[in-house]
Parts: structure tokens; sequence; C-alpha cells
């Protein structure tokens, strides 16, 4: 599979998303994001330090991992990565104090139609199985359960597929201005 990813991801209606490459900028936001429990009890189970953070989530870690600040309406919110090994799949998390308000699925979908279009096939999350929010979420984004299941960080997961077409979703475009 070739690499291919934007580099930033608008999604018009209805919440004025953004979606755009992480740089070291972001770093302390999101430490601060992954040093809430709400947040690192599902993503790594302990709040991580500012040195991990950019080395892990700031700036690209191509060809296997992109990493994209969920904006909404200018601010930051989330982070989604997008990562390619022996198959391809999404990551996500939304800050605790902003999660609810549909902005995690609308981002995945945005991000997974784009990157269908751009030929990644059988593309997966899997999120832990008692995090209920968090699959919902996938659901509505367009990912369908296939069955399996897994551990990850010591939790065990549903592996889900993203189905392209599937259920409502926004207009997206691909933006790809100069880094």
């Amino acid at each position: 599979m070739t690499w291919s990813c934007p580099s930033e991801l608008v999604v018009e209606a209805p919440l004025r998303l953004r979606l755009r490459r992480s740089h070291r900028s972001d770093a302390e936001t999101i430490t601060a994001w992954l040093g809430r429990e709400e947040v690192h009890r599902w993503w790594g189970g302990a709040p991580v330090p500012l040195e991990e953070v950019v080395e892990k989530y700031t700036g690209d870690r191509l060809p296997e991992v992109a990493v994209y600040v969920v904006e909404t309406a200018g601010r930051p919110v989330g982070l989604i990565q997008a990562w390619q090994d022996d198959g391809c799949g999404l990551d996500m998390f939304i800050a605790a104090d902003e999660q609810g308000a549909g902005v995690g699925p609308a981002a995945a979908r945005a991000l997974a139609e784009d990157l269908t279009a751009r030929g990644w096939r059988d593309l997966t999350v899997d999120p832990a199985v008692d995090n209920a929010r968090a699959v919902r979420a996938w659901q509505r984004a367009g990912f369908a359960p296939t069955g399996e299941r897994g551990v990850d960080e010591g939790h065990e997961t549903r592996l889900m597929v993203f189905v392209p077409g599937s259920g409502r979703h926004p207009t997206a475009r691909a933006g790809c201005p100069a880094d």
C-alpha cells in the first residue's frame, strides 16, 4: 500500500471541523488532554509526559503514522491519527470537556472517507469493549464490528472495519497546503 494521507481536512457542516497535522506547538495542549483520567483511561492508562507527547504525537511519524489535531470553530478539541503497518487504521480521542458533541464521529468519518478515496482498504479501529461511548462513536462514524476481539493496553478490544458510504456523513474536502 502506498502511503497517502491529507495534510489538512476540512468538514464544512454541521460542526466546522478541521483536521490539521499536529505541530510541536500543540504538545502542551495534547499533554493536558492526556492528563485527564477520562482520556488516558482509554489512551495509554496514565498521563503522558510532555517529552513523549512531542515524540509520539507532534509532527509525522511517516511512513507509519500521521497525527492530526481536530479543531472545531478554530479551537483544538482532540487528536486523531492514521496509521499503517501490516494493516491500516485510526486511533482518536476527544478532549474530556469536548466529548458528546459529535465531533469524534464527524472527524473519524471525514478522515476515513478521504483515506478510502486514496486507496486505503480495510481501515480498522479497536476500541475497548467496555468503552461503550467510543464503540458508539466509531459506529456513528461508519465502522462496523467484525466479531474479532483483541487486547490493547490491558483492555479487551473489539475490531471494527470502516464501511465506505454507510450512514450519514458530513461533506469533507482535503487540502494540501504547503507545510
